[in-house]
């Protein structure tokens, strides 16, 4: 696959045009080698991810987090990306990040875990960019709080939760991420339930008092899906043009926090 080639595909995938003056998606780091034989998908850059990448021989990494988030006046070694940034050029990898263009993408990460937790009646910015769904059946408290775990592969009470008191849930809000100011919204909007990450107390209490549930099942633990989302639909492209490149999905551990 040519260098080119991988971009029109990011584009399709994730277009970045709406999101230039509020993100850094698309190139961080180009290597200037024209072929891509193999990419490394991941959720983020760490030094494990790229002792992986010079193990697979990975000729880009592709993460949801972007490397270079904000302008860096000052690139060293000693400090953070730019040791990061320096192992990549080093190793000759090219970076590319599809952040905020993908978590609101048609397939992105909040349509995959929409999918994930088996909604009905899905609607993409049913909360502004959060989507809303339904469970089929209405579950208790308790049977959404544990639904959720194994719906995205979490250990047993790794999420944390706010129970409003609500007896029969079915309509569901949900933003990967850190989604927790989408909340007031989500109450508007008649849910039962939010699901997002890094809830923090005053919007815990806010949902607790408009009696709204919520579940925070981590920042970590809400986009880690966006390593097998976006692997499958980079080889589904590729496959359907012909283009021959290895897409690996990274096995290296970027859960910077311990159970």
């Amino acid at each position: 696959m040519k260098y080119k080639e991988f971009i029109d595909i990011m584009e399709e995938i994730a277009p970045t045009e709406h999101y230039q003056d509020i993100d850094n998606s698309g190139p961080q780091i180009y290597s200037g080698a024209q072929d891509i034989d193999k990419i490394l998908v991941c959720l983020e850059i760490n030094m494990s991810v790229l002792m992986e990448a010079a193990d697979v021989n990975a000729d880009l990494i592709l993460t949801h987090h972007p490397l270079l988030f904000t302008p860096q006046s000052v690139i060293s070694f000693n400090d953070l990306p730019g040791r990061y940034i320096h192992w990549s050029i080093n190793l000759g990898v090219s970076v590319y990040s599809a952040h905020l263009s993908f978590d609101f993408a048609a397939d992105g990460n909040n349509s995959y875990m929409a999918k994930l937790l088996g909604l009905v009646n899905v609607e993409p910015g049913g909360v502004s960019n959060a989507w809303t769904g339904e469970f089929p059946q209405p579950m208790n408290y308790y049977q959404a709080c544990r639904h959720v775990e194994r719906a995205l592969d979490l250990p047993e009470n790794y999420i944390r939760c706010v129970d409003a008191g609500r007896t029969d849930i079915k309509k569901v809000g949900l933003c990967t991420g850190a989604g927790g100011s989408y909340i007031p919204e989500a109450v508007k909007a008649g849910c039962d339930l939010f699901i997002t990450g890094d809830l923090k107390l005053h919007e815990a209490q806010y949902a607790k008092a408009s009696g709204i549930s919520v579940i925070d099942a981590g920042h970590y633990g809400t986009e880690k899906i966006f390593t097998e989302n976006m692997a499958a639909q980079v080889k589904k492209i590729a496959f359907e043009r012909g283009l021959d490149v290895d897409v690996i999905m990274s096995e290296a551990n970027t859960n910077p926090y311990t159970l």
